[in-house]
């Protein structure tokens, strides 16, 4: 894994790799760099990764998700077409795609395609209205997220709880949280996202819905001495999710064997600087992934062990039963109107109209 020393060195790696592919496939139309590098954020940790966007009409169907240029360079690679991009409007209003584009760093570029794309995006992006819209878009998430496992309020589930309702779980509490972060001119941060989020509540004065957060998905349970014996746990399932390993990642690639150093780095830096419980919503999502990833490609016998696991890991966070996952959700309810009311004043304030969705 490449340990950092300037982004401008960084930036020039970036582009070798970039420049390799479209020598190879010289029908590529752009390529850019998106995420904490790209908006030239502070080097926050010793590793890091690069997520590289290629606009392709044709998109190669069998992807790697992650791969390691000149044995050090960690790179997450995406393709999209260029019609993905036709409708710009929507585009600056996209809880996502709007602030990647706005930050992103072109590496190839043909007929000013990608500078054209960047011009529009960056047109009154920081109005009050389109804050609103993609505040709006990142609740619209969460309630897509939220649908899915709403009704395991009053519907008893099987215990342990499948990987992908906890996944459903904490992708409510990350739009939930890109939400308030759009309201604060941030974007989003992927293994600072808990991180971040407390820490624009606390600026903001709502403390209160960091503690809701930790209740929503069962942490308040969890002592800080039980956290180093859950990272063990996170440890060996995540590898086992590389060892299992068949086929293409799909929606589990964060639990790509690749990402094991990416990680821990995080895990430590967030510990470092006191506030290793932040680093419990990435760690739970990503053993849910790998475990997953378990069920779907390994032998039942050789499952087993990663299933009792996967049990304990489940009692350790507040969810062991299907009254305490009841309870969560409840209180992920209650999470899900506050975040709406932040947006709802912000909106008032500015004098634009937005209508609540999420009742109490």
């Amino acid at each position: 894994m490449h340990e950092i020393s300037s982004r401008d060195q960084l930036l020039n790696h970036v582009r070798d790799f970039v420049a390799l592919k479209v020598s190879e496939r010289p029908e590529l139309l752009a390529a850019f760099l998106v995420g904490s590098v790209a908006r030239a954020d502070p080097l926050w940790a010793n590793t890091t990764d690069f997520d590289v966007i290629f606009v392709d009409p044709d998109p190669p169907v069998n992807l790697e998700p992650c791969l390691l240029w000149k044995d050090s360079l960690l790179i997450d690679v995406q393709h999209f077409r260029p019609e993905d991009y036709e409708n710009r409007a929507i585009i600056k209003k996209d809880a996502m795609c709007g602030q990647s584009l706005y930050d992103a760093v072109p590496l190839h570029d043909t007929k000013n395609f990608f500078a054209l794309l960047q011009a529009y995006v960056r047109g009154q992006f920081d109005t009050a209205e389109n804050v609103v819209d993609r505040a709006a878009d990142a609740m619209r998430r969460a309630y897509l997220h939220y649908d899915e496992i709403s009704e395991m309020r009053e519907v008893p589930v099987p215990i342990p709880i499948d990987p992908n309702d906890i996944k459903h779980l904490h992708d409510v509490l990350d739009w939930a949280a890109t939400a308030v972060l759009v309201l604060a001119y941030k974007p989003r941060y992927g293994r600072r996202q808990a991180f971040c989020f407390g820490e624009t509540l606390s600026q903001m004065g709502h403390t209160n819905i960091l503690e809701l957060a930790e209740q929503s998905i069962g942490f308040s349970v969890i002592s800080d001495e039980g956290i180093d014996g859950m990272r063990e746990q996170w440890l060996e399932i995540f590898r086992a999710a590389g060892k299992f390993h068949k086929g293409q990642w799909d929606d589990d690639k964060c639990a790509h064997p690749l990402k094991e150093r990416y990680y821990v780095d995080g895990f430590d830096k967030l510990g470092a600087v006191g506030h290793t419980r932040s680093s419990l919503f990435l760690m739970e999502y990503t053993v849910a992934a790998a475990f997953n990833h378990i069920l779907s490609h390994a032998p039942a016998e050789a499952a087993a062990p990663y299933v009792r696991q996967y049990t304990r890991w489940m009692e350790m966070s507040g969810k062991g039963s299907a009254r305490q996952f009841s309870n969560c959700l409840v209180q992920l309810s209650e999470l899900l109107h506050r975040v709406e009311c932040l947006i709802y004043e912000f909106a008032n304030d500015n004098g634009i109209v937005y209508e609540l969705k999420m009742g109490r």
